[in-house]
């Protein structure tokens, strides 16, 4: 029986801090969730609100507490680890980056320090690629632990979707080169602001329709020898000339960027599997162009920010060490 199970103790508060929403974890010593929360209120939001960086720290520290509040009163002392964009620039403290090629685990070494009232969270740092052509990360990194952390086998491609999608080569854990592509945000602004948006009617999906396919063939068949840009333009003659409905546009629109970010993607991949890591509103549609693209993919679910920051706080020393008894799931698919 549940209720005569003796009761697991609190060793961890994660946090996965992000632009736009602030998701947190209560964690046993197993690395197994006890709780969680999700809100809205993003780095952005909660930088918003202020007007200085003293402002902006208080500001973070105030809405850590507020939403951690009953985790912190029950589990005094317990340590706090966030990762995302609460250690940029524009956050709670700028927690810096490490420079790939990078070791995961070396992550833990370089956790940034802030007090929240009687508790302190470490902060952890983002990754950096230098040189020709340089990229940041911050907040994937700690999926990418999570991800390792539940695979059977080695990745050599990972697979973040978001609004800013990241693609990641691993040499084993170390990160040695990745790549940013836009498509979700590019998405977002064409849905709201574009003469594309006037078209649409209804609400996006996240399934694969047909409409999406489309999308998906047509960029397949087009995108080397026209731009995207005008591929784009193609749903505004479609609708008028009655072979795209209105319902379709968003579904159409989402098919074409995916398709030209996968496609242009995978020809710089690895040919081994390809590990996909999000939330089942962009896996689906992303496991469909992968796997069209000749992708072995496999799926690791939304969890693995919350397992990666339990590898990280190992690593520190944070939590105890000890046997992982959580088994997060993970879909094996074919190619």
């Amino acid at each position: 029986m549940a209720h005569d199970a003796p009761p697991r103790d609190a060793a961890l508060v994660a946090l996965d801090w992000g632009t736009t929403s602030f998701r947190a974890w209560l964690m046993d010593g197993t690395g197994s969730v006890l709780d969680g929360v999700r809100t809205d209120d993003g780095a952005l939001t909660v930088s918003g609100r202020t007007d200085s960086p003293q402002d902006r720290a208080a500001a973070f520290e105030e809405t850590f507490t507020r939403l951690c509040r009953p985790w912190l009163d029950e589990h005094p002392g317990v340590p706090a680890l966030c990762a995302g964009m609460a250690g940029s620039n524009h956050g709670w403290a700028e927690a810096g980056y490490l420079d790939v090629p990078a070791e995961l685990g070396d992550l833990a070494g370089r956790l940034t320090v802030v007090p929240a009232g009687d508790s302190v969270v470490h902060i952890v740092p983002g990754l950096r690629a230098t040189g020709a052509d340089p990229d940041v990360m911050r907040g994937e990194e700690v999926q990418l632990a999570g991800a390792l952390a539940v695979t059977a086998d080695r990745p050599e491609t990972v697979v973040l979707p978001g609004t800013h999608s990241k693609w990641v080569r691993l040499d084993g854990s170390r990160v040695t080169g990745f790549t940013t592509a836009m498509t979700g945000e590019l998405y977002a602004l064409l849905m709201r602001d574009s003469i594309l948006a006037r078209l649409a009617t209804g609400e996006p999906g996240t399934e694969v329709t047909d409409a999406f396919t489309r999308g998906l063939d047509t960029e397949a068949a087009q995108g080397d020898e026209r731009a995207l840009t005008a591929l784009l333009f193609t749903a505004r003659p479609l609708v008028l000339a009655g072979r795209l409905d209105p319902t379709e546009v968003a579904d159409y629109v989402s098919g074409l960027l995916i398709g030209t970010e996968v496609r242009h993607s995978l020809r710089g991949a690895s040919s081994g599997v390809v590990a996909l890591c999000g939330p089942p509103a962009t896996q689906h549609r992303y496991r469909c162009a992968l796997e069209r693209g000749g992708a072995t993919v496999r799926t690791v679910g939304e969890d693995a920010a919350a397992h990666g920051l339990w590898r990280v706080a190992l690593d520190a020393g944070l939590a105890p060490a000890g046997p992982n008894l959580s088994t997060p799931s993970t879909e094996e698919q074919p190619a």
